[in-house]
């Protein structure tokens, strides 16, 4: 006899509740359905074991080990994800922007879920041993796990808008019937959570540490800014990150490259990096995929599928501090040149040279330290001789083969594979680690991302002061360009928005940004395309307009384009995901479809 599909789906409901609470140790000595919770987490040690498994759910990958929001970010104008469809060329997942049952869609709301439950549990199961617990352990225990769950919610309220929101472990009923609770509503609950976080962080007396893979009173404060952002609550923006800047314990790293390198993270110079999704050095537990699948195909055997895109290398200034539409330095013959350092640090671009490590036990090359020449207009691959000390010709990989097709597409192997448009992500290449086990941590917030929130919280309050130049500055002098004196507040509106984009490139914040400023379709709505076709001929300088979108009219013939493609995504539904159709099916009353979806 056939099972309805509510009957179906509350089955693998119950078994997802019990299968998504805690650590492997907890699992192996309790059942998590929501009644665990009475007869767990009963002394500091099963506390702390339950809220390693609340991390756990925090560390978010799609697909493999690849951090989720590096994915995401090939949903917006700064990337570009290849695949096996025309829909995942242009934007995001497995079966395209344009199916409701995406699977990068489905990873970002389970995900999320997961540890919004593993969190209520943690919360939920804690008051059963308050008694046996030092208070200052108890308050930093709370304090940790409201902030991830605040974590989880933050992403799901910009993804998809109004969604259910729990505060405690729900019974399969409550699941089916669940209803969608307003981004407001949610936002307001998650100020005061952030606001008892801080002051249970306080209460611990928990002291930053370089251990960054841990939340704290800073995080908590800046869940609260970004969520205040994204309802355009400017004023709770600038109180929550003036107090992490006023408490003197965060600043910049002065080597911006550290960042991204296992040793830079390690050290945490002046502690910039808040919040990381870390990977234990032990070689047989899980790596950072991201470096995998940015580097072209047969220089590592890599999987080749994301790339930067041309509106992000065209959104790094002159070193003059001007757009590349203005700027007196920027020679579109020599775009390296006299440029904003991070496009160095963040895309390699034709012409450089590259360090790949290659492991000599799993690739076939026989230096661990190849270098090579990035050059997409030829077959022929210059790698270094470490023997002679010369770049030796390496012939027989057809890896770069250069535009084809009258521009149409850019083929990048003999058999046919189609590859990005010309660029390769520099950004979390660390040349000490071995590209397909390195152990790089993946960023999730930092102290360049505080200053910048609050510039922007002060620019659209139009309390424009020293303070704001002051914050804009330091990460801009940071990477060499000069200081902005404006107090204009469109022009600098201009400027923050444009120095966001390439401060953060690749760290997943842009379709945040995109979505609360209400140009995501705008930003998405034009041809793909990428480097010079002809490497003689420098394509025309693009135009932008006041929130920095490209005009590629007049150069399109000129470039490189991605399988002729165009982001088709100016219609109104973009502005939020769809909702994952298993949720709609069993409860369409409550679950309403985004709309347009």
């Amino acid at each position: 006899m056939k099972m309805s599909m509510k009957k179906i789906y509350m089955m693998s409901l119950l078994l997802a509740l019990i299968g998504l609470g805690g650590c492997q140790k907890f699992l192996d000595r309790k059942p998590l359905d929501a009644s665990s919770a009475t007869n767990f987490l009963s002394n500091q040690t099963e506390m702390e074991e339950g809220l390693t498994g609340v991390y756990g759910a925090a560390m978010w990958v799609f697909p493999n080990n690849t951090p989720l929001m590096f994915a995401v970010e090939a949903s917006t104008d700064l990337a570009i994800k290849r695949g096996g469809n025309a829909e995942d060329l242009v934007a995001m997942g497995q079966n395209g922007p344009f199916l409701l049952n995406n699977d990068l869609v489905n990873r970002c709301w389970n995900q999320a879920y997961r540890l919004i439950q593993r969190a209520n549990q943690q919360l939920a199961g804690m008051p059963n041993g308050r008694a046996n617990v030092p208070n200052q352990a108890y308050s930093r225990i709370m304090a940790e796990a409201l902030t991830l769950r605040a974590w989880g919610y933050f992403h799901l309220l910009y993804m998809f808008g109004d969604v259910p929101f729990y505060t405690t472990p729900p019974t399969v009923t409550e699941v089916l019937n669940a209803t969608r609770t307003p981004v407001r509503t949610i936002v307001e609950a998650l100020y005061r959570d952030m606001d008892s976080a801080a002051a249970r962080f306080d209460a611990a007396n928990a002291q930053p540490i370089l251990a960054n893979g841990r939340v704290n009173k800073a995080v908590a404060l800046g869940i609260k800014a970004k969520l205040a952002l994204l309802i355009k609550d400017y004023r709770t923006a600038a109180v929550a990150t003036k107090a992490i800047m006023d408490g003197n314990q965060y600043g910049l790293n002065p080597s911006y490259p550290a960042l991204f390198m296992l040793s830079g993270q390690t050290a945490n110079v002046n502690r910039e990096i808040l919040f990381n999704q870390t990977y234990a050095t032990d070689q047989l537990n899980p790596q950072n995929w991201l470096v995998v699948l940015s580097i072209p195909r047969q220089v590592t055997n890599s999987q080749s599928s994301h790339f930067p895109s041309q509106v992000l290398v065209d959104l790094f200034e002159g070193r003059d501090g001007q757009r590349i539409d203005q700027s007196t330095v920027y020679d579109p013959a020599a775009p390296r040149e006299n440029r904003d350092r991070r496009l160095r640090w963040t895309v390699i671009m034709q012409g450089d040279t590259v360090n790949w490590r290659n492991n000599t036990n799993i690739l076939p090359y026989v230096n661990p330290n190849e270098r090579t020449i990035y050059n997409i207009y030829s077959n022929v691959r210059r790698r270094f001789n470490w023997g002679t000390g010369q770049f030796d010709n390496v012939t027989g990989n057809n890896d770069w083969i250069g535009a084809q097709a009258a521009g149409i597409q850019w083929q990048v192997s003999a058999t046919g594979n189609i590859g990005g448009v010309g660029y390769a992500w520099r950004k979390y290449l660390d040349s000490t680690q071995y590209v397909w086990e390195t152990k790089t941590g993946y960023i999730q917030m930092r102290y360049a991302d505080i200053l910048l929130m609050y510039a922007e919280a002060k620019m659209e309050l139009n309390e424009i002061d020293g303070t704001v130049l002051g914050a804009l500055n330091a990460v801009r002098i940071r990477a060499g360009q000069p200081a902005v004196t404006t107090t204009n507040q469109a022009a600098l509106r201009t400027i923050i928005r444009r120095e966001r984009a390439v401060e953060f490139a690749g760290e997943g914040l842009r379709l945040f940004d995109l979505r609360r400023w209400d140009i995501y379709g705008k930003a998405n709505s034009f041809p793909v395309v990428g480097a010079a076709f002809d490497p003689a001929v420098p394509p025309a300088i693009p135009t932008f307009d006041a929130d920095n979108v490209p005009n590629y009219t007049s150069s399109i013939n000129q470039r490189i384009r991605f399988r002729n493609q165009t982001r088709n995504n100016a219609d109104d539904r973009f502005k939020l995901w769809p909702l994952p159709t298993f949720e709609v099916d069993v409860n369409p009353n409550g679950m309403k479809q985004n709309p347009g979806w």
